[in-house]
């Protein structure tokens, strides 16, 4: 008879997730760690109190050649850094001749050899940060923000989580199939929280099934859920609501998903 109780009051899909999931601890470790999850919890998981994607979106084309996005009625590059959008007092929505403000904030090092622009780290040789500001006037032509490259994208606020995926996938690149298969039967919206949009995949590391696409935070913290049932995040893991499609995660590479010419005859 186990100790591990916590463990073992999950359904067993999960339990044995659990433990490939965390393959260097013992079964009862897991359990204290749920245990732990549990007191601090309490009886359900908490939200996030940041929401991501939740208004209407819409890609705007810049005269810069760029598609900026409007969340609500606010553009999300309009400010620094994400943290500062107010979706609440926007306004009304910008008309196309709307000059709209752009600042970036980049940090710089070299070593005498390199350079490079990247985040604050413990480099080497001689640092520097710098603000960039321009500004873009639109166009009024508009585009679904899921048909927009990675590459077309404004880069302010990027990887946020306010740009649906793009479901146009690169050649050969079975997760963003995949992601689009999900998300076009469980929604565009996080399939556990359902409060931020649903960004990555997310799978079952004992059978490696995919379970469903989640928003940033919940595909962060969605397996720290200790609760057998009766809350969100519990409901996703036990009934993913498009886990029935059973597609499997490629652990390891890109699987190549493009259909191979057969053997030539002789």
């Amino acid at each position: 008879m186990t100790s591990a109780h916590h463990l073992y009051a999950l359904p067993e899909h999960r339990r044995l997730d659990m433990v490939d999931r965390f393959q260097d601890l013992s079964e009862q470790q897991i359990s204290d760690m749920l245990g732990r999850n549990l007191d601090y919890f309490g009886p359900t998981c908490p939200r996030a109190d940041k929401r991501r994607g939740h208004l209407p979106t819409v890609a705007l084309l810049g005269d810069d050649g760029r598609w900026h996005l409007r969340l609500g009625n606010a553009m999300v590059c309009s400010v620094r850094a994400r943290v500062f959008l107010d979706t609440d007092t926007a306004g009304s929505a910008p008309e196309p001749g709307a000059v709209i403000h752009h600042e970036q904030w980049a940090h710089w090092w070299t070593d005498g050899r390199r350079y490079r622009i990247e985040s604050l780290g413990p480099h080497i040789g001689t640092t520097g940060s710098m603000t960039v500001e321009w500004d873009v006037t639109l166009t009024g032509e508009e585009k679904r923000p899921d048909l927009v490259r990675p590459w077309e994208r404004c880069q302010i606020s990027v990887h946020e989580g306010d740009w649906d995926p793009c479901r146009i996938a690169p050649r050969g690149s079975w997760r963003v199939h995949r992601r689009t298969e999900y998300i076009d039967v469980g929604g565009r919206m996080c399939h556990a929280c359902g409060d931020s949009l649903a960004q990555d995949l997310e799978y079952d590391r004992h059978t490696s099934l995919i379970r469903g696409v989640l928003c940033q935070e919940c595909a962060t913290h969605v397996t720290e859920c200790p609760h057998p049932g009766g809350c969100y995040r519990a409901d996703y893991l036990n009934f993913p609501p498009a886990g029935h499609l059973r597609r499997t995660y490629y652990v390891g590479g890109n699987r190549d998903d493009r259909k191979r010419p057969g053997p030539r005859a002789a």
